[in-house]
Formats: C-alpha cells, sequence, structure tokens
C-alpha cells in the first residue's frame, strides 16, 4: 500500500469510523474500486491531513459545500456522521446549512436541511429549538 493511501486511510477512519475506508473500496465493483480508492488517496491523504484547520471545521466546510452543490444526498448524510464523530454540534451543523443558504438559495437549503436533520435523529442528536423572527 501507498505512503498516501495509507495516510488517506488513517484520516478517512479518523472521520468516520475503523475500517469504513475499506468499506467504501469494497462496495465498489472492479475498476470502481480505483475511484473510492483515488478518492480516499486525494481527499483523505492529501486533502483532509494537511495542517491548518481541524477535522471539525473540514466537515462543516464540507457541508457547506454539498449543500451549495446540491443533488448529493448520500453525502450530507455521510458528511453529518462525520461531523458529529469528530465533535460537531448539532447547532453547528445546522447553522452550516442555514449559512449558506445566501449563496445556494432556499431550495437547497431547505432540501439539505430535511436530509440533515433526519440523519441527526437517526444518530440520536437533540435537534435545537427555533431562535424564531429576529426584533
Amino acid at each position: 500500500m501507498s505512503e498516501r493511501l495509507e495516510r488517506g486511510k488513517r484520516w478517512f477512519d479518523e472521520v468516520y469510523g475503523e475500517g469504513k475506508s475499506e468499506g467504501l473500496v469494497e462496495m465498489q465493483t472492479g475498476l470502481a474500486q480505483d475511484l473510492a480508492r483515488f478518492g480516499i488517496e486525494f481527499n483523505f491523504g492529501d486533502i483532509y491531513s494537511r495542517p491548518g484547520l481541524t477535522l471539525a471545521q473540514r466537515e462543516l466546510l464540507s457541508l457547506a459545500s454539498l449543500v451549495t452543490i446540491g443533488g448529493l444526498e448520500p453525502q450530507l448524510r455521510g458528511h453529518t456522521r462525520g461531523a458529529i464523530r469528530v465533535g460537531c454540534s448539532p447547532t453547528e451543523i445546522l447553522e452550516t446549512v442555514i449559512h449558506v443558504v445566501q449563496y445556494c438559495g432556499f431550495p437547497k437549503a431547505l432540501n439539505a436541511i430535511r436530509v440533515v436533520t433526519d440523519q441527526l435523529i437517526e444518530l440520536g442528536c437533540e435537534i435545537p429549538e427555533p431562535l424564531g423572527p429576529q426584533a
């Protein structure tokens, strides 16, 4: 195994849980396993392993990016789990989705916040109460 892949698997497993990197590769068939491996090497071996941001900050940024792109519900669920796992609070996660509405629009943000909220509930997290209208 290359050093880059080994480093990527360590960081991936740190975010998603022990052995999850192997699971990502194994869930693919044939050449598709190469793409999963490339993702682990590049995203986690090269990017997530860089100094300067915490894993929690990286997960919130990943969530913000996914919401803005839209249509990536499986990845939103995964990064919501990852964000909780690395110490983000439900409030931080939900506020991240609320924050990006100004960049991506209400349809994407509303779709995303439903996916994220459902995932938080599935994880047993307490969902914060609404703040209500600001005076």
